[in-house]
């Protein structure tokens, strides 16, 4: 590009910037929720989760079935003809079906309720993650295309000085060196641009995985829910759901201190030799395993220890929780202090270099001061377009410590 004009120059420039930061976003017309949903449809984690429900209706349906196992059927034939073949022949036949302990059914059925409520809290504090890795990834691509913006904002400037100073030392106003301090300036601010859009596509390909779309929330932006009305943490909600289930394991292994006893009904056809007449008769029989300590104590042993872990995690998750919900609150008081300070150093340095650009335009002022004024002013901007970022990016990420999702 040395061999074009500065005009072409920047014309090209500017237009190049301005057509890849146009080119990431697509139309903004989706709500932050949609968004949201978008991203938990295109979660593995999600899918996982629900497909859990799987196993829990299978629960469901043990626990309502009349038996504890299935049937066995048990079949019986004895003959001699490989030996005396007189024709002696026995058969028999039998069904067992195993039989519900006392209180085992129950305890059964309140385990399947405990794993829907493990599963459903699975999925809510799932659910909450996944708005986590969506906030995280729309502010970083947020706060890169602003910066981007300021830096194309930069490079125009720089491109707009170049000519600017070209002009003048055509007239004899300037000195060569100048010109090629601007063009220093220009080089500078136009690698702070790629570099900076370099960012802005690093940021889209995350947010892009995540949610499978270019778009942008028309209003990314969260209020600050209410205290008084958030719900009870999903994570929190999901620690108690898993206490529960334990809970209800460890009675159903109570319930279950044997193997479970069974009734059956026997059909036996047998004949002495060749030619005589079978007899047939039915029977009954019944079975009544023993409970023994070599059986029941590693199962109690198990579950004891599940809901011990259970509720030790649950008084760890609580306290992490709440430790988390204090510092999001610090963040974002400290943000919104960082952003209104920000405005103030961005208005003082947009202000003084107004006052420079006239006093060099006059003579009064040299390029170095100007270029020097230029840089503190850009980065003032930049800083200011982080601190709003920030702001909004610590407003979503209290409402993720108190457990609200988009």
């Amino acid at each position: 590009m040395h061999g074009y004009p500065l005009e072409v120059k920047a014309r090209l420039a500017v237009t190049l910037l301005i057509v890849m930061l146009a080119a990431a976003p697509s139309a903004q017309a989706e709500t932050l929720h949609e968004v949201f949903e978008k991203a938990w449809a295109n979660s593995p984690q999600g899918r996982t989760a629900e497909a859990k429900r799987d196993e829990v209706a299978a629960s469901r349906t043990v626990a309502e079935s009349w038996f504890p196992a299935a049937p066995k059927i048990d079949a019986f034939h004895r003959t001699d003809r490989w030996n005396s073949d007189l024709g002696n022949q026995e058969s028999e036949i039998g069904i067992s079906i195993p039989l519900w302990l006392p209180g085992q059914k129950a305890a059964r059925r309140s385990l399947a309720e405990a794993d829907g409520e493990e599963n459903e809290g699975d999925i809510q504090a799932t659910r909450l993650a996944v708005a986590g890795e969506l906030r995280k990834a729309l502010w970083t691509l947020v706060m890169a295309r602003s910066e981007a913006e300021v830096a194309a904002e930069r490079l125009k400037t720089a491109l707009g000085l170049e000519a600017d100073v070209g002009r003048r030392l055509k007239v004899g106003e300037i000195a060569r060196s100048d010109l090629l301090l601007a063009r220093q300036e220009t080089a500078s601010a136009r690698a702070a641009a790629a570099d900076a859009q370099l960012v802005v596509v690093r940021s889209l390909q995350r947010y892009r995985v995540l949610t499978s779309t270019d778009r942008l929330p028309d209003n990314p932006q969260e209020p600050v829910a209410v205290v008084a009305n958030r719900a009870v943490d999903p994570r929190v909600a999901a620690g108690q759901a898993v206490i529960e289930r334990a809970r209800a394991a460890l009675r159903l292994a109570q319930e279950s201190r044997r193997e479970a006893p069974s009734i059956g009904v026997l059909y036996r056809r047998d004949r002495d030799v060749s030619g005589a007449t079978p007899r047939d008769s039915v029977g009954f029989a019944i079975s009544i395993p023993l409970a023994v300590a070599a059986r029941n104590a590693p199962l109690m042993a198990s579950a004891n220890t599940a809901l011990i872990e259970a509720e030790a995690h649950h008084r760890r998750l609580v306290a992490e929780v709440e430790a988390e919900v204090l510092e999001a609150e610090a963040q974002l008081e400290s943000a919104a202090l960082g952003a209104a300070l920000a405005v103030e150093r961005e208005q003082a340095a947009a202000e003084r270099l107004a006052l420079m650009r006239r006093s060099f335009e006059l003579g009064e002022t040299s390029l170095v001061e100007l270029l020097r004024t230029q840089s503190q002013t850009t980065e003032a901007r930049i800083e200011e377009v982080r601190s709003r970022s920030r702001l909004s990016a610590a407003q979503a990420n209290l409402n993720q410590a108190r457990g609200i999702t988009p």
